[in-house]
C-alpha cells in the first residue's frame, strides 16, 4: 500500500514529518516525544487520540483532551507556566520548515489564542501552530 493509499494524504504526511523532526531533536526545550510520554501517562490518554492530534485531527475534543494538549504545550516549552508563549521557540520550530516570514506568521497568527480555561488555551494554541505551520508550508511549496 502506498503512502497516499493509507488515508493520510499529503498534508498528513507533511504533519507527520514535522512531528518526527520535532521529536527527533535533542534539545531539552523541545522534547516533544518526552512531553507526549509524560502527558499521556499523566492524563491516561488513549493512544488513538494522541496519534490523531499528532496528525492534525482535532475533531475529538473534550476537557481531558484540552488539558492533555495544554500539558504538551508546557512540557515541550512552547507555553510557560504563566501561560505566556515562548516566541523564540515557536518561531524557531516553525522556521525549520518555513521561510522566516512564514515562521513569523505562525507566531503572529497564534499568539492571541486564549480560551476560557487554561486547558482550552493550550488546545487552541496547539491547534493553531499545527494548522498554521502546515498551511504556510503548503502555500509556500505548492
Amino acid at each position: 500500500m502506498g503512502a497516499f493509499e493509507s488515508g493520510l494524504g499529503l498534508l498528513g504526511w507533511v504533519a507527520f514529518g514535522m512531528v518526527l523532526l520535532l521529536a527527533g531533536r535533542g534539545c531539552h526545550a523541545q522534547d516533544f516525544k518526552g512531553a507526549i510520554d509524560h502527558c499521556t501517562k499523566d492524563f491516561e490518554m488513549d493512544m488513538d487520540i494522541v496519534v490523531s492530534l499528532k496528525y492534525g485531527d482535532f475533531t475529538e475534543r473534550d476537557p481531558l483532551i484540552e488539558c492533555f494538549t495544554e500539558c504538551l504545550m508546557k512540557k515541550s516549552g512552547f507555553m510557560y507556566d504563566d501561560y505566556t508563549y515562548n516566541k523564540t521557540l515557536i518561531i524557531g520550530f516553525a522556521g525549520r520548515y518555513l521561510e522566516p516570514e512564514g515562521a513569523q506568521a505562525v507566531y503572529d497568527n497564534c499568539i492571541d489564542r486564549f480560551g476560557q480555561t487554561v486547558c482550552v488555551t493550550g488546545f487552541e494554541m496547539y491547534q493553531c501552530i499545527h494548522e498554521t505551520a502546515v498551511s504556510e508550508w503548503v502555500s509556500s511549496n505548492f
